[in-house]
């Protein structure tokens, strides 16, 4: 099924590796694509974006593309990794449905694990059996069904969540804003540079920013070019100034004052301690 991958936890965890050494799903990497990893028996703690999530039994944790993820090897578990592509959820689903699927992977502003009720368990196990025993020649629509209402389901929470704090008002904008940085953020470190493409005014995107994040626009932007900078130096073999180039600085010295006084240790401090 072209943009959707089924997986089993322990089937995955138990294949050789070791021809992929050092690059193996057990070192952090970063994702090109949707994963929701459920678990069905057990529990396990996963790294995503250098922060540990504990995964228990009936529970499902978020990943998002470009975020880094690594393996847990230690845990006794067992589940599911449902793998799917933008360009998946664009041919399955309508764009009104992507628009509200999209916001359960926004993970700026909502924890990432989820409680799972029976049912959505229950529909979890449908979809792993049909992607893998499925005899019907429209296989691939009966699996997006299926998958479709455990993101609906999981997205509920989110809506409650938003409904409740009143805050749904702008939340388009910001995840403008969001998708803006993301793409441009190496050009760019200037708020007032996005709030122009964005047509509003630069106190509006401050106001918008602070509603959803309780961060100021350049508090935000800068969070998240200090994550960004973290992913590289966790994830890859590139140099400092491979990295200082690459998300946007002009030269070394004011790329490693940047990242050290927003965490207190320098580019390789931190690499010597995550890598």
């Amino acid at each position: 099924m072209e943009g959707f991958e089924s997986i089993d936890l322990q089937e995955f965890s138990k294949r050789d590796w070791s021809n992929l050494e050092p690059n193996t799903p057990f070192a952090p990497h970063r994702l090109e694509f949707f994963i929701l990893l459920i678990i069905t028996k057990g529990s396990v703690r996963h790294k995503v974006d250098l922060k540990e999530f504990l995964v228990q039994e009936n529970e499902c944790l978020i990943i998002s593309p470009n975020q880094i993820h690594a393996l847990n090897t230690e845990s006794d578990y067992h589940g599911h990794f449902f793998l799917f592509t933008k360009e998946y959820l664009l041919n399955y689903f309508t764009p009104n449905t992507y628009f509200h699927i999209s916001q359960l992977f926004n993970y700026h502003l909502f924890n990432p694990v989820y409680q799972l009720d029976e049912c959505m368990m229950d529909y979890a196990k449908r979809v792993a059996t049909e992607y893998v025993y499925s005899p019907y020649v429209l296989k691939n629509q009966i699996i997006s069904s299926l998958f479709s209402i455990i993101l609906y389901k999981l997205n509920n929470r989110n809506l409650l969540i938003q409904s409740h704090q009143n805050s749904k008002q702008g939340f388009d904008l910001f995840e403008k804003f969001k998708n803006m940085i993301e793409d441009d953020y190496p050009h760019s470190r200037n708020v007032n540079d996005y709030a122009d493409k964005m047509n509003i005014s630069y106190k509006h995107l401050n106001e918008i920013s602070k509603r959803f994040t309780n961060r100021t626009a350049k508090e935000f932007l800068d969070d998240y070019i200090i994550l960004e900078i973290k992913r590289k130096l966790s994830s890859t073999s590139l140099s400092v100034k491979e990295i200082c180039f690459t998300t946007g600085f002009d030269e070394p010295t004011n790329f490693i004052k940047y990242f050290k006084k927003a965490t207190g240790i320098t580019p390789l401090e931190f690499r010597s301690i995550n890598k």
